[in-house]
């Protein structure tokens, strides 16, 4: 009766056999992110499709700057090293020093960097294995290029002079 094309369609309704879920695949444990005290695995920059905005994150300092892709003037890198990286943005000057950092330029240059951070042990494990080719950010220095008001106007010229 099994040969029968219409039996499929003529019999009652039979009890469907028990799905077995399929295992789950394990990593290996040089790629299993691993949070150590609360510390997360260290990344120096993240890419995101059409950022609006640049964070700049200072462990040192504990201050974050949220810079507009629009008003981000000229960028300067170090080609031969890869070790230092400038720029102006929102009335800032931000200098990056560390290594490997053309992956930082390139999604600078493309508005895909949704934030740079730098290293702090604090904050931060290294994720095992190194790779010697990823980006690292040793220190980030944020300058002041133009003096603003807490209420966010800018204060006169004269106003620095005694």
């Amino acid at each position: 009766m099994s040969d029968d094309p219409l039996s499929k369609f003529t019999s009652r309704v039979r009890p469907k056999p028990e799905a077995v879920s399929p295992p789950q695949p394990t990593l290996p444990p040089s790629l299993v992110h691993h949070e150590a005290d609360g510390r997360e695995p260290y990344e120096a920059f993240d890419n995101k499709i059409r950022a609006m905005n640049i964070e700049v994150r200072c462990f040192r300092t504990g201050l974050s700057y949220s810079i507009p892709y629009g008003h981000m003037g000229g960028i300067l890198f170090e080609f031969v090293t890869g070790k230092r990286l400038k720029f102006t943005g929102g009335g800032f000057g931000v200098a990056i020093e560390g290594r490997n950092l053309r992956d930082i330029l390139l999604a600078l240059n493309l508005h895909t960097c949704g934030f740079i951070q730098e290293f702090s042990p604090a904050h931060h494990i290294v994720p095992q294995p190194v790779d010697p080719a990823a980006p690292f950010i040793e220190r980030i220095d944020v300058e002041v290029l133009r003096p603003t008001k807490l209420d966010g106007s800018a204060r006169p010229p004269e106003a620095d002079k005694p």
